[in-house]
């Protein structure tokens, strides 16, 4: 995130990240709208999130895209558009390992792309592995050191 951009609002930035790449998600205009909101009332007055707070909550993504994709830059949001879907599965990871995206979000996607067990690489292994803990896990805490465990892992392999 830019220095310049508002400390803490890197977790609502990567978020709204993520919904304009990751399949299945879809932008939320809206949420977007509302973070452009909540930088400027904050003082951060980059051109692109002024715009993006000026437009109304209902936009229309080919209205607002370019404005959001522009404040995400501006917020220095480094957002890499896939063009394939072994880059679309990077992004899913670093979105997951990097950005909190929710485990809820990243599990099916990640299922999706799996390939045959004989095919997999570690990463895909030890996730595998981890989801079967998470699968057995019946304490909250225990679940959320699982899902940290396996953020950590995704942050060590895309090192």
């Amino acid at each position: 995130m830019n220095a310049s951009a508002p400390a803490g609002f890197g977790p609502r930035l990567h978020r709204v990240a993520v919904d304009f790449v990751i399949p299945g998600h879809g932008p939320r205009i809206d949420e977007a709208v509302v973070l452009a909101e909540d930088l400027v009332a904050s003082g951060f007055m980059g051109d692109a999130t002024v715009e993006v707070a000026a437009l109304r909550r209902d936009a229309t993504r080919s209205d607002a895209e370019p404005l959001v994709l522009d404040m995400l830059a501006e917020c220095g949001v480094d957002l890499p558009i896939p063009e394939d879907e072994d880059a679309e599965y990077r992004l899913l990871l670093t979105a997951f390992g990097f950005w909190d995206l929710p485990i809820v979000d990243f599990y099916s996607p990640f299922l999706h792309h799996l390939p045959s067990w004989d095919e997999q690489d570690a990463l895909e292994h030890t996730l595998i592995h981890l989801f079967d803990d998470l699968d057995h896990a019946t304490d909250p805490a225990q679940k959320h050191e699982i899902v940290q465990r396996m953020r950590a892992a995704v942050r060590d392999a895309l090192a």
